[in-house]
């Protein structure tokens, strides 16, 4: 019965893979071949059956931007990132990609000088950038493992160790290397809180005004457009009677704080 199931387990496994790998060669050719739209129905295709990983997204991203939607580039990238932030090609892409969506939302103002870059962090808030959006979880529960094992090592030197300076080493240095692990996994939960946090969106629409109320537009909001691949801190949210969210009010800086619909926009 056993081989039974292991032989159907098999057959399976032979039928799926093959297939989902055709899929991404696929998506591959079809991308070198400049089939931009076909290469990004093909990965949507894997990001649904095999689920997101950085090197899918970063694909994505790439396919969009290349179709000249900006707003979904913007996404996967960032999507990207917050499951690995290590990678250089992609953060360059973000970079570039922001600078393009600056000039943009400069061109919307029509003459005036509204700041459109994000606020200034504050130096705690730089710190929680660099310990939780700049370092993956990964890298800061393998550093915390490193420590635990040193912590582990050192312990062992002061129980079995006969020289007084050993035990001495051990025992300070076990201590240190605890509380260095205790520090890393405390990264590592707070870099994993903000890779599933959805406090930060993307416009995905070709442009938004800013409103002051959820469907209420007046004169003043003509001058406060986002135009799309535009990142946004995401204030609060209103939905309808069945719990779906229709309204986001969104902050860029002090300028740029106002309700757009939930269909301009994606989170991160």
């Amino acid at each position: 019965m056993k081989n039974k199931i292991t032989i159907l387990i098999s057959l399976l496994l032979l039928t799926i893979l093959p297939g989902r790998a055709g899929l991404a060669e696929q998506a591959d050719s079809a991308y070198n071949a400049k089939e931009y739209v076909t290469a990004i129905s093909l990965w949507r295709q894997l990001l649904e059956t095999d689920g997101s990983s950085p090197e899918l997204l970063y694909n994505l991203g790439n396919a969009c931007y290349q179709e000249g939607d900006y707003g979904n580039a913007m996404l996967y990238w960032q999507r990207a990132r917050r499951i690995n932030p290590d990678l250089p090609e992609l953060n360059a892409n973000i970079r570039y990609l922001q600078s393009r969506v600056e000039d943009a939302n400069k061109a919307e103002q029509k003459g005036k000088r509204y700041k459109v870059t994000v606020d200034e962090p504050s130096f705690f808030q730089s710190v929680h950038k660099s310990l939780a959006e700049d370092t993956s979880s990964d890298s800061w529960a393998v550093w915390g493992a490193v420590a635990f094992i040193l912590f582990v090592a050192a312990l062992a030197t002061y129980i079995f160790s006969r020289n007084v300076l050993a035990r001495k080493i051990g025992f300070f240095g076990g201590f240190s290397c605890l509380l260095l692990s205790v520090i890393f996994v405390s990264f590592a939960i707070m870099a994993a809180r903000h890779a599933s946090s959805r406090d930060t969106g993307v416009v995905t629409a070709f442009k938004v005004s800013l409103l002051t109320e959820p469907g209420k537009e007046n004169k003043s909001d003509n001058a406060h457009v986002l135009t799309k691949g535009t990142e946004v801190r995401i204030l609060s949210e209103e939905a309808d009677a069945e719990g779906t969210v229709t309204w986001y009010k969104v902050r860029l800086n002090s300028d740029y704080i106002g309700w757009i619909p939930a269909s301009d926009m994606e989170t991160i």
